[in-house]
């Protein structure tokens, strides 16, 4: 079989037969040069935009930056991070939002920190109890709850570590973290000197207005967290409706509206009663055909953990550390966040000193006796009793 023919791609030179330059092909040559290099910069400027960031907190809710910008941990290359905890509630535990559209790009289980990429810039979420899913390259929605505050790595002391930086190439080197603003109105320039915005109070916006099947929900609540205390949960149905119908974890039926001609309607969260549960609001249109939305999963968690079996006597090392082990809590709804740790004398003793696993790496301890003592802690912020579950004897 004859091979095709080839047609040899014609040379073009900016010299004519006498070698000497031609003028109109150096400019075209140069105007070629330059759109080459324009588009290049283009590219290089839209894989490193900075997309607009959400606040990484729960929406509503003042969070208080403990470290700022350019000074203690934050002087390498993440010189612009923040490390904030809640103002007013709880930290540990606290749901952690996507503060972009991304994509998991990698997982540290030691520090618990998650990176998500938006195309050549990245999102940082360090020190985190756990995440929702660590498989790599998942599609995370902005807002979309990622993992939970944690103090891996800053053992007693919860907080959230967020960075945004650039990065190239596949690992993402080498990595500038970028000054900080955010949607909801903050934004955090480099004011110079050290831990600069210390002390702020950032409140991410609100977004509790979840419309769904035609209906809108509000209220303090948020889908997908648990809660120990009572909380309202409000709803209102598209203009022109007829009527509605309501129930927690069922279908409320469609024969007829509960509530004839009501635009609107609440219900408690404690209605429920402990566990997960999710609304299910039944509406007719004017036109008198029956539309179904729901809202959830939600928690209603209001019992503290299980005591723990008592370790009894224990024998340690004088001058190591040593790792404590106990069983791990049980607990009916939540589940169990972690354990508050004191380790000394005082029968009555209690501390900050937060582990997310049943299990503790103690200081070295010099000789003489100690107490263990440990407070479970679920998700939704029930405490149990400190209850002491072992003695350590330290031997010469």
């Amino acid at each position: 079989m004859p091979r095709p023919h080839r047609v040899p791609r014609p040379h073009v030179s900016i010299f004519d037969s006498r070698r000497r330059l031609r003028p109109g092909a150096i400019i075209t040559a140069l105007a070629r040069l330059l759109s080459l290099l324009l588009i290049l910069n283009i590219f290089a400027t839209v894989a490193h935009a900075a997309p607009q960031l959400w606040l990484p907190t729960p929406p509503g809710e003042a969070w208080k930056i403990i470290q700022g910008y350019g000074c203690g941990t934050h002087g390498s290359w993440d010189r612009y991070s923040l490390d904030m905890v809640s103002a007013d509630g709880q930290t540990y535990g606290a749901p952690v939002r996507a503060a972009a559209d991304g994509r998991i790009w990698s997982w540290t289980a030691k520090s618990g920190t998650l990176i998500l990429d938006h195309g050549g810039f990245y999102t940082m979420y360090t020190h985190m109890a756990s995440a929702v899913t660590t498989k790599l390259d998942t599609f995370v929605a902005r807002g979309t709850i990622i993992g939970a505050v944690g103090d891996r790595a800053t053992r007693g002391n919860p907080h959230l570590h967020f960075t945004a930086f650039t990065g190239k190439g596949a690992d993402a080197y080498p990595r500038k973290s970028v000054p900080l603003s955010f949607a909801e109105g903050y934004d955090l320039p480099d004011l110079g000197g050290c831990n600069q915005h210390g002390g702020e109070r950032l409140v991410a916006g609100a977004q509790h207005n979840v419309a769904a099947g035609g209906v809108t929900f509000g209220g303090d609540t948020q889908p997908q967290r648990w809660y120990n205390a009572d909380r309202r949960i409000e709803f209102s149905l598209p203009p022109g409706a007829a009527g509605l119908s309501q129930a927690w974890d069922s279908d409320p039926g469609a024969d007829a509206p509960q509530f004839k001609d009501a635009a609107a309607g609440y219900v408690q969260l404690a209605w429920a009663g402990e566990g997960l549960h999710t609304l299910q609001v039944r509406y007719w249109d004017a036109a008198g055909q029956p539309a179904l939305a729901t809202y959830g999963p939600i928690g209603y968690d209001s019992t503290p953990p299980q005591a723990i079996a008592p370790l009894g006597s224990l024998a340690v090392a004088a001058g190591a550390p040593t790792t404590l082990r106990w069983g791990a809590a049980a607990d009916n709804g939540s589940g169990v966040a972690g354990y508050r740790i004191y380790i000394g004398a005082d029968p009555s003793g209690t501390s900050d000193w937060f582990a997310p696993t049943p299990e503790v790496e103690t200081p070295a301890l010099g000789p003489g006796s100690y107490l263990l003592r440990v407070q479970p802690i679920d998700y939704a912020g029930n405490a149990a009793a400190w209850a002491t579950i072992g003695q350590i004897a330290v031997a010469e």
